[in-house]
């Protein structure tokens, strides 16, 4: 018995070698009307780099040679049927991913049946290969300048999104030891000193370092897809440069004592940041049996997270649970009063024990199975969820598809999930107290709940 429709699993990328470097993977579907595209060139994490390759991105987006302006660069986009083009810029286990992604109508929705892909390419070469510099053949230092501030006040705001904020101070910690626990932002006294001659020569080291891994979801010719690619980026890239094109999936270490940090914010609602380690990532046997983990611990409106630190006990606004299954983490994230900070932390520990313990019935098992294979159906109805599933599992070195990984998770059985949470690990616990009344405003007149 099949457990997606036939229709759902034949959409299996097909990969092609780029005759500029690099590779293209198509998934040919006529099932939407929009195609996505993706250009992505994978780096290396690396503390003194990684924030400067956030800023370039930022400045290589605000205008090019042909199209000087941002504004300028929107409006050829809006001339192109409202095509709307992404930065790329995140991170899979200890790699940074950047590049772009575009989604843009099928050449059969077109007048004369115009092909989009070869003219969204251009402007991608233009943004990444022709940006505006000046004489000095340097990067516009208004530019510079300009997103330099930018980057400096999405620091400085970061505390006025406590969730968030919160998330980001336990993910710190949690990988302090490795390279992803390096901030995507970086430091202030950092950006601040940078020149646009130092910006520009980060740039001209990623273009002489990278090669591109190319993505497709939609109904365009394959073949037409991958010319249109070897004809945008002819002569861009080394063609016999090694391609960098996996991640690396070291898992988090199991500590010897966890790792506790405190903070005060004047905020109305306290956050509670446990990151856990698990052993198992996405290329381990016990993958699937530590997404089923998660999904019993907090990821599903029935798990037991949610019912009992929240529905039972009410000790909480939200508690669920995250795994990371590119480097083997399991994070539960808890909003909540800061006089119940202590109880619901308890109830947190007392569930991960029951997990631990095998406590938990073959109806809440077979409902994680559910939620986790309804989540792998409705991949198909996304061309951005079809590429995100099949490059993250390209990039970790998996060959999954998603009726692979329903019929895995079917064999899983209880002594496998309770063999994974035997494993877990708290690895950090982070706290944010709140010091201000539920519903009073910060000193910024924000009110808090």
């Amino acid at each position: 018995m099949k457990i997606l429709k036939k229709a759902e699993a034949e959409m299996i990328p097909k990969t092609y070698d780029l005759n500029c470097g690099g590779t293209l993977s198509v998934c040919s579907t006529e099932k939407f009307k929009a195609g996505m595209l993706s250009v992505s060139f994978v780096l290396p994490i690396e503390r003194e780099t990684v924030w400067k390759t956030s800023l370039l991105l930022s400045v290589l987006r605000r205008g090019t040679q042909k199209y000087p302006t941002l504004a300028a660069i929107n409006q050829r986009l809006d001339f192109l049927y409202g095509t709307e083009l992404s930065i790329r810029n995140f991170y899979r286990g200890d790699c940074q991913i950047i590049g772009f992604s575009a989604d843009l109508l099928s050449s059969a929705y077109l007048p004369c049946g115009e092909d989009l892909v070869a003219k969204v390419l251009d402007v991608m070469r233009e943004i990444f290969w022709n940006p505006v510099l000046d004489e000095n053949q340097v990067l516009c230092a208004k530019y510079v300048e300009s997103e330099k501030k930018q980057q400096c006040d999405a620091i400085r705001a970061q505390k006025n999104n406590p969730r968030a904020y919160a998330s980001e101070q336990c993910r710190a910690l949690l990988y302090a030891d490795e390279p992803c626990g390096a901030s995507v932002l970086g430091r202030i006294e950092d950006i601040e000193a940078i020149t646009a001659a130092e910006l520009t020569a980060h740039w001209r080291q990623i273009l002489c370092s990278v090669t591109p891994a190319c993505f497709f979801v939609g109904a365009e010719d394959p073949i037409r897809v991958k010319q249109a690619i070897e004809d945008a980026f002819d002569n861009q890239f080394e063609k016999h440069r090694t391609p960098m094109t996996h991640v690396d999936l070291h898992t988090v270490r199991r500590k010897e004592a966890a790792i506790r940090k405190e903070e005060e914010l004047p905020v109305g609602q306290s956050q509670l940041v446990i990151g856990l380690g698990t052993g198992a990532s996405l290329s381990d046997p016990d993958y699937c049996a530590c997404a089923l983990y998660n999904e019993l611990l907090g990821a599903s409106p029935v798990s037991k997270l949610f019912m009992n630190v929240r529905e039972r006990l009410s000790l909480c606004y939200f508690c669920s649970s995250h795994y990371n299954a590119y480097k083997g983490t399991v994070t539960v994230h808890c909003g909540l009063d800061r006089d119940d900070i202590a109880r619901a932390e308890a109830e947190i520990y007392a569930q991960l024990q029951a997990l631990s313990a095998g406590e938990f019935t073959d109806a809440e098992l077979a409902a994680a199975k559910r939620s986790i294979v309804n989540a792998y159906r409705q991949l198909a109805d996304s061309p951005t969820a079809v590429e995100s599933f099949y490059f993250g599992r390209r990039l970790a070195g998996a060959d999954d598809t998603p009726e692979r990984l329903c019929a895995r998770l079917e064999t899983v059985s209880r002594e496998d999930v309770s063999k994974v949470a035997k494993q877990i690990a708290v690895n950090v616990v982070y706290v944010l107290n709140g010091t201000l009344a539920s519903g009073e405003e910060d000193g910024d007149g924000n009110e808090n709940d």
